[in-house]
């Protein structure tokens, strides 16, 4: 199992021919996790471009949890909140950018013993004890 970034579940939910090829090859290996974090940002998108009730919104809603139903989706628990800010405040003293979404994620990814598919390694590259795969 893995654990996929926000960008692969917008890839996969844009879909095509490419994107299609490289989610045949990630259901052979079997189902495959997000986290809560994920859901959100995804949510974040639909409830930015639709307005809430229209027919886009039911539709694209109705679309991320059938999307969604795809994984495991691991909740932000205790644990990974202290791991993320102990990732967050490490790369802060080294002078680095932090996306707070994305240490939730790797701390996910950390803590459940996951490779993290992305499509955006270079926001995870300097993360300590964490498997970045790119997508």
């Amino acid at each position: 199992m893995k654990l996929l970034d926000t960008t692969v579940v917008i890839d996969i939910d844009h879909g095509g021919s490419e994107v299609l090829n490289k989610v045949r090859k990630l259901d052979r290996e079997g189902t495959h996790a997000i986290s809560a974090v994920t859901q959100y940002e995804f949510y974040w998108g639909i409830f930015r471009r639709y307005e809430k009730g229209s027919a886009k919104y039911d539709e694209a809603m109705a679309k991320a949890e059938m999307l969604f139903s795809r994984f495991y989706v691991l909740p932000v628990t205790s644990e990974i909140a202290i791991k993320a800010a102990e990732i967050g405040t490490y790369l802060v003293s080294q002078g680095k950018e932090v996306d707070m979404m994305d240490t939730y994620i790797a701390a996910t990814a950390i803590l459940h013993q996951l490779t993290l598919v992305t499509a955006n390694t270079a926001h995870f590259k300097d993360i300590d004890k964490l498997k970045v795969k790119n997508w």
